[in-house]
């Protein structure tokens, strides 16, 4: 019989299992696929960034192909308009994650571009914390004069030691009953 188990107790689990990461420097090197993959299951969860009108009837396409390139995300709202999100590293330092705008407004260009597609196209960029607050700041300004939406995520290292963390959690209790406090 699968033992019961309460979602106070996964919670302080995670927690601790984060602690042992991060002390033991045993995070895991992330990249730019590992922020998409936190987005889908932030979704699948139902956690929405309220910048967008993302509810869970909308639909979303990862990597999806235009002729000139290939979005990271395409969110297809339930009111006929669309969100192109671009993702970037922010590891990797101002200049690339900038460069997330340009890409968002030539995706989001050709989508709009495509007849009878959709009613409005926003543009998003969505990146990694860079480890610099004035450098983070001065993106989501660039995002600001650009006209593009901002989704400023943490920085990677947080968001790889979380989702390791979450993981062993998870495979601990396979099998095991949760049930609400």
């Amino acid at each position: 019989m699968a033992e019961k188990i309460s979602k106070k107790s996964i919670e302080s689990m995670v927690i601790e299992e984060l602690s042992k990461i991060i002390d033991q420097n045993e995070i895991p090197h992330g990249v730019e696929y590992d922020l998409i993959q936190q987005f889908k299951e932030s979704t699948e969860c139902g956690y929405f960034d309220e910048r967008i009108p993302h509810t869970a009837a909308c639909t979303c396409r990862y990597e999806q192909s235009f002729k000139y390139g290939r979005a990271d995300i395409v969110i297809y709202h339930v009111d006929g308009s669309a969100s192109v999100i671009e993702v970037k590293d922010g590891t990797k330092g101002y200049t690339h994650t900038v460069s997330g705008i340009g890409q968002a407004t030539l995706y989001a260009t050709q989508l709009a571009m495509s007849k009878g597609a959709v009613t409005k196209v926003r543009r998003c960029l969505m990146w990694s914390s860079t480890g610099d607050i004035q450098l983070d700041v001065l993106i989501e300004v660039a995002c600001e004069k650009a006209g593009v939406i901002a989704l400023p995520t943490a920085s990677m290292k947080k968001i790889m030691a979380c989702r390791a963390a979450h993981i062993k959690v998870a495979e601990s209790i396979k099998g095991e009953v949760v049930i609400n406090d």
